[in-house]
C-alpha cells in the first residue's frame, strides 16, 4: 500500500516512524522517538531535543529504503512538552500526505484502544557487528479517558516492559516522541514514564489540549507545521463508528484461594437466597454483599456455591451481568483476612505482570490508601468478587473492623471509583456510616434449610445405609430436623454422633433424646460430639483446634508426638474424615477442623498439663520455628508466615518472651517490605508483657524500626531511648550499636539534628568495635547528613573522608560510594558548586559500579542545585527530571518531594510561574505522603507561584517569605536566601 492509501486509511505507517538522534552540546547523546505527520516535518516531544546540538531522524532503519536526514527544530512549547522537527525530504521521494490528528474527549467514561511506536531502552539489543542499536516496539494499549484529568494528559495502559536493564533510567526511555493513535487519528505523544505508577503505564501529551492552551501565534504556527484545516476542531475518536465485534467466548474466571466450605457436590440449594445473592453482586451500585446468620446455618456453604456457579461460568438467578475476571476466596479460618492477604490474592489475580507491580507499590513507602488506590485501578473495569468469610472473627462487638488498615481498605471499597463486590459471610454484619448503606446489600439466613432439603441430607449423611438413617420415614427425618431446628452443621453432626458410638449403637431418636435442647443448638452437639471422641481421635483433632488453619500431616503427627509419641496419627484423621469431622484438601495434602469445631474443641481444651492448650500452643510454634525458611531465602513477605504462625502461637501460649525474639528476627524485615503496620500490631500484643531483658530488647529495638516506618517518630524515639538503657544494663554492644543508629536516625527524621549527632557518632564507634563495617560506615553516611544539615560542611566532610578510608581498607564499593555522598552533600552545604557537581557524578558512577541505586537522585539533586546556583537554570531542570525519575526508581515520596521543589524554584527562575505552580504543588503532595515537615515550604511555593502568575506581587513575596522559613535548613532544596531576595525585589517593583 503506497503513502497516500495509508493515508486515505489512517492510522500508523511504519515507514513513517521516526528514530530521534540527539548530540548534546557536552558531547553526550540520547534517544527519542517521533512520527513523520507531513512530508518535511516530524512531531516528537520537546525533552527529547532540548538543548541539543545536533538532530538526525532516521527511517527505517537496517530495512531496504532505509534513510536519515539532519532534522532542525521548527517549533516547540516546554510548557506542554512538544516539538516539531522539519527536514529537507530525500530527492526523488513521493511526496507524504499529512496525518489526521483526532482527540479523546474528556467529558464522560470512556476506555479507548490505542497504539503507539517507538525506540524504548528496553529493546535496546546487541548486534552481530557488536553494536547497540534499538529494536522498534509497538505499544498496544487503553486510555481510560477520565484519568489524568487534572494535568490534562492521556494515562496509556500498555504491557509492562519486558526488562528493566538500568534502574536508574526508566525502560522505556527512547519512547518519548512516539505519536500515540486510536484509530486513524493522531492523538497524543508519548512523554512521560513515572516508575511509581509501574512499568505498564505511560504518559502522553494530548494534541488538542497542547492547542487548546497556546496562544494565538504559536498555535497558528504549530497548526501549519501540521497541516491542520482548523485547530479549533478536532474529531473525537470515540464518535467513529465501530465494526461490529464478533461474539467472544467467555474467558474462565481465574481463581485464588480455596472454597471457604466442603462438600459442596453435598449442598442442599437455598435457590431464593443464592439468587438473591447474584442479583445484588451483578447491581453495579452494589460494592458489599454480607450473608448473616447464627453460626452453622451454612452462611459459608451458599456463598461458596455461589462462588463455584461463576467459577462454572453461570451467573445465579440467571442475573444479567459480565462474568467475573476473578473470584478470590479468603476465610479468617484458612488463609486468614487482613490487608496483606486481600491484597496479595488480589493481585495474583491479576496475573504476574500486574502482581509483580502490585507487590512493588505494597513495599514502596506509600500510605494506605494509595496502596489500595493502585490495586482497585490495575482491576480497571473487569469484575472481581472476592469472597470473605467468617468476617466476625474481625470484627468488634459494634461491628467495627479489628484493626484500622481494615476500615481504610472498606473506606476505599466504598469510595473509589471502580472497585472488587465484595460477598462477606459474618454473624453480624460490618457497620457502615449512613451514606454508605445504600452500597450494601444484606441476605440474611435466619431459618435452616426448608423441609425437604433438611431431610435428603440427612440421607446423604447415610449413602450406605449403615446407620439406619437412610430407612427412616421423611416424617421421622422431618421431626429430627427441626428438633435441632434444621440448622445444616447440625443436621451433620447429628448424624456423626451416631456414626461416632460404635459401642451402643444409638439410633437418631435416641441420640435427640440424650441432650437438653438449648438455645444454641448448634453449640450443644458439637460439645457432645467431642466428648464422645476416643482419647486418640481426641488428641488429634485437639491439634487441629490448636493449629485453626489447614496443616500437613507430618505438622500434626511432630505436634501430637510431643504428649504421646505412640499416637497413631494416621488411623485417628482416618476416624475424624469418616465422621466428617475433619476436611481434607488433596491437593494440598492438608486437613483442617471445621470452624465451629475448633472453637469449640480449643474452649473445651485444659490450660496446663502434656495435654494441655498452653503445651500444645508451643510445640505448634516450635513446629512452625523448625520449617521455617532461613533469612537467606527470603523473597516475600510469604516467606516469613511460618515465623508469623510461630508468633501467634508463641502469645496464645503466654511465651511473651519467646514471641519478642521471633519479632525481632523478622520485624524490620516486614517494615522493609512494607508491611509496617502489620509489624507494629503484632508488637502492640506484646507491650507491658515482656519481662526478659533481652526479650524485650529484641520488641524495642524492632518496634522503633516499624515506627520510623509507620509513625509516630517520637515514639520511635522513646523505644530507641529505651532499647539503649536496657542495652547499657545488659551489656549487649550489638544491640546497642543497633539502638543508637535507631536513636540518631529518629532525632534526625525529627529534625533535631544537635541531637542526632552524638547518638550516630556512638553507632559508628560501636560497628567499628563490633567489627560491622557495613553499619560503620553507615551510621559514619548518617552522621555526615546530619552536619551537612546543620550547616557545618568542614564536620560533614570530614565525615566523608572517614568514610573514604574505610573505603579505601575494605575495597567495599557501596562504602566508597557512600563517602562521595557524604562528600557532594557537604560541598552543597558549603556552595562549592563545580566541585559539587564533579563530586555528584563520581557517586553516580560510583553507586551504579557497586550495584545499588541507594542514592543517585540525591547526587542529580544536588548537581541541579548546583548547576542553578552557577546560573544554568535549563541544564538544572533536565539534571532535576532525572534525579526525580531516579526517586520515582527509588519509591522514595520524600526525595520526589525534594526534586519537585527545586524544580518548581528553577521554573520560577525562567519565568514559567505556572509550571513552577504545578511542581510545588506536586511537592507538597510527596512531602506530605512521607511526613515531611518541608511540605509546608512546597505549599507555599506553590501559592507563591500562582500569585505571580496573576500577577500579584505583594502576596507572591509574602508566600516565598513563609516558604523559605518552612525550608529551615535542608540543605538538598534550594537555599531559603534565594527566595527571600526574590521576594524582596518583588516588594521593590510593587
Amino acid at each position: 500500500m503506497n503513502a497516500e492509501a495509508t493515508a486515505r486509511r489512517g492510522g500508523l505507517d511504519p515507514h513513517r516512524i521516526a528514530e530521534v538522534i540527539v548530540a548534546t552540546a557536552a558531547g553526550g547523546g540520547r534517544r527519542g522517538s517521533g512520527y513523520r505527520v507531513g512530508d518535511t516535518a516530524v512531531l516528537t516531544a520537546f525533552h527529547v531535543v532540548a538543548g541539543a546540538a545536533a538532530v538526525q531522524v532516521r527511517f527505517d532503519a537496517d530495512r531496504p529504503g532505509e534513510w536519515a536526514a539532519a532534522a532542525e527544530l521548527a517549533w516547540s512549547d516546554p510548557g506542554t512538552d512538544v516539538a516539531v522537527l522539519t527536514f529537507t525530504a530525500p530527492p526523488g521521494g513521493a511526496p507524504v500526505p499529512a496525518a489526521r490528528f483526532g482527540r479523546i474527549g474528556d467529558d464522560r467514561h470512556a476506555v479507548i484502544d490505542v497504539h503507539a511506536a517507538g525506540f524504548p531502552l528496553w529493546k535496546r539489543r546487541r548486534g552481530a557487528d557488536g553494536r547497540q542499536f534499538r529494536e522498534l516496539h509497538q505499544a498496544d494499549g487503553t486510555v481510560a479517558a477520565l484519568s489524568n484529568l487534572r494535568t490534562g494528559t492521556l494515562e496509556i495502559t500498555v504491557a509492562a516492559a519486558a526488562a528493566d536493564p538500568d534502574p536508574a533510567v526508566s525502560p522505556w526511555s527512547g519512547m518519548s516522541g512516539a505519536a500515540v493513535w486510536a484509530g486513524p487519528f493522531l492523538v497524543g505523544v508519548v512523554a512521560e514514564h513515572h516508575r511509581g505508577e509501574g512499568l505498564g503505564r505511560l504518559t502522553a501529551v494530548r494534541v488538542d489540549h497542547t492547542l487548546r492552551q497556546l496562544a494565538d501565534g504559536p498555535r497558528a504556527r504549530l497548526a501549519a507545521l501540521l497541516a491542520l484545516p482548523d485547530p479549533a476542531v478536532l474529531p473525537d475518536v470515540a464518535a467513529e463508528p465501530e465494526a461490529p465485534v464478533p461474539p467472544v467466548p467467555p474467558v474462565p474466571s481465574k481463581v485464588i484461594g480455596l472454597p471457604v466450605a466442603h462438600g459442596l457436590e453435598l449442598f442442599k440449594d437455598r435457590v431464593e437466597a443464592r439468587d438473591l445473592i447474584g442479583r445484588h453482586l451483578a447491581d453495579p451500585g452494589i460494592r458489599m454483599v454480607t450473608v448473616t446468620g447464627r453460626r452453622g446455618i451454612g452462611k459459608s456453604a451458599v456463598a461458596a456455591k455461589v462462588m463455584e456457579l461463576l467459577e462454572r461460568g453461570e451467573w445465579p438467578g440467571h442475573a444479567r451481568a459480565p462474568l467475573p475476571a476473578g473470584l478470590i476466596n479468603l476465610s479468617t479460618r484458612t488463609s486468614g483476612v487482613s490487608l496483606e492477604r486481600l491484597y496479595f490474592d488480589c493481585a495474583r489475580a491479576l496475573g504476574p505482570a500486574q502482581e509483580a507491580r502490585l507487590l512493588e507499590v505494597w513495599a514502596a513507602d506509600r500510605p494506605v490508601p494509595d496502596k489500595i488506590d493502585e490495586l482497585f485501578a490495575a482491576m480497571g473495569d473487569r469484575l472481581f468478587v472476592v469472597l470473605v468469610d467468617n468476617l466476625e472473627d474481625r470484627l468488634l462487638d459494634d461491628g467495627r473492623p479489628d484493626h484500622e488498615d481494615l476500615d481504610t481498605f472498606f473506606d476505599c471499597l466504598f469510595r473509589a471509583r471502580g472497585t472488587p463486590r465484595l460477598l462477606v459471610t459474618s454473624q453480624l454484619p460490618l457497620r457502615l456510616p449512613p451514606e454508605l448503606r445504600r452500597f450494601a446489600a444484606e441476605v440474611e439466613l435466619s431459618d435452616g434449610l426448608p423441609p425437604a432439603e433438611s431431610v435428603a441430607l440427612l440421607r446423604e449423611f447415610d449413602q450406605d445405609g449403615s446407620l439406619g438413617v437412610a430407612q427412616l420415614s421423611d416424617a421421622e427425618l422431618l421431626r429430627a430436623a427441626v428438633r435441632v431446628h434444621r440448622v445444616p452443621r447440625a443436621l451433620e453432626l447429628l448424624v456423626g454422633a451416631m456414626a461416632d458410638d460404635t459401642l451402643l449403637l444409638p439410633t437418631l431418636e435416641e441420640v435427640l433424646e440424650d441432650f437438653t435442647l438449648r438455645e444454641d443448638v448448634v453449640a450443644g452437639l458439637a460439645e457432645d460430639r467431642y466428648q464422645r471422641l476416643s482419647a486418640d481421635h481426641r488428641n488429634v483433632l485437639n491439634v487441629l483446634a490448636v493449629l485453626r488453619t489447614p496443616a500437613p500431616r507430618e505438622a500434626v503427627e511432630w505436634i501430637a508426638a510431643g504428649s504421646d509419641p505412640a499416637l497413631d496419627v494416621t488411623a485417628a484423621l482416618s476416624g475424624l474424615l469418616r465422621t466428617r469431622m475433619v476436611a481434607v484438601d488433596r491437593r494440598t495434602r492438608t486437613y483442617v477442623l471445621h470452624p465451629m469445631d475448633a472453637d469449640l474443641a480449643y474452649g473445651a481444651l485444659s490450660a496446663e498439663g502434656p495435654l494441655g492448650r498452653t503445651a500444645l500452643e508451643r510445640r505448634a510454634a516450635e513446629w512452625y520455628a523448625r520449617t521455617a525458611p532461613p533469612r537467606r531465602d527470603w523473597r516475600t513477605l510469604d516467606d516469613v508466615q511460618a515465623h508469623r504462625r510461630a508468633f501467634d502461637h508463641r502469645v496464645r501460649a503466654g511465651d511473651m518472651d519467646e514471641a519478642a525474639f521471633v519479632m525481632g528476627a523478622i520485624g524490620q524485615w516486614m517494615v522493609w517490605h512494607g508491611s509496617a503496620a502489620a509489624a507494629i500490631s503484632m508488637h502492640l500484643t506484646l507491650e507491658e508483657q515482656v519481662n526478659d531483658d533481652r526479650a524485650r530488647l529484641a520488641h524495642l529495638i524492632s518496634f522503633g524500626h516499624a515506627r520510623l516506618s509507620g509513625g509516630p517518630l517520637p515514639h520511635a524515639l522513646e523505644l530507641f531511648t529505651e532499647a539503649a538503657e536496657v542495652a547499657e544494663r545488659v551489656e549487649d554492644r550489638r544491640a546497642l550499636q543497633e539502638a543508637m543508629f535507631g536513636l540518631g536516625d529518629a532525632h534526625r527524621q525529627l529534625g533535631r539534628l544537635e541531637d542526632a549527632t552524638g547518638p550516630l557518632a556512638r553507632a559508628g564507634a560501636l560497628a567499628r568495635e563490633n567489627g560491622d563495617a557495613e553499619a560503620e560506615a553507615h551510621a559514619v553516611l548518617s552522621l555526615s547528613l546530619a552536619h551537612s544539615t546543620l550547616g557545618d560542611g568542614e564536620a560533614a566532610l570530614a565525615g566523608a573522608d572517614r568514610l573514604a578510608e574505610l573505603a579505601a581498607v575494605s575495597r567495599d564499593k557501596l562504602t566508597e560510594a557512600r563517602s562521595l555522598n557524604a562528600r557532594f552533600t557537604a560541598l552543597l552545604t558549603l556552595g562549592r558548586w563545580e566541585e559539587t557537581i564533579a563530586a555528584g557524578d563520581r557517586a553516580v558512577r560510583a553507586y551504579a559500579a557497586a550495584g545499588v541505586q541507594e542514592a543517585t537522585d540525591y547526587a542529580l539533586n544536588a548537581k541541579g542545585v548546583s548547576l542553578l546556583a552557577l546560573g544554568r537554570p535549563e541544564e538544572a531542570l533536565a539534571c532535576l527530571e532525572e534525579a526525580l525519575r531516579a526517586a520515582s526508581a527509588m519509591e522514595n515520596p520524600r526525595t520526589e518531594g525534594v526534586c519537585l521543589y527545586n524544580t518548581a524554584w528553577t521554573q520560577w527562575t525562567l519565568g514559567r510561574y505556572g509550571r513552577a505552580a504545578e511542581a510545588a504543588e506536586r511537592s507538597a503532595a510527596s512531602l506530605e505522603r512521607a511526613g515531611a515537615a518541608e511540605a509546608a515550604a512546597a505549599q507555599a511555593l506553590g501559592e507563591a507561584a500562582r500569585a505571580r502568575s496573576v500577577p500579584a506581587a505583594r502576596e507572591a513575596a509574602d508566600a516565598l517569605v513563609r516558604a523559605a522559613q518552612a525550608a529551615g535548613g535542608n540543605v538538598e532544596m534550594v537555599r531559603p536566601a534565594w527566595l527571600t531576595a526574590q521576594a524582596e525585589a518583588l516588594r521593590e517593583h510593587a
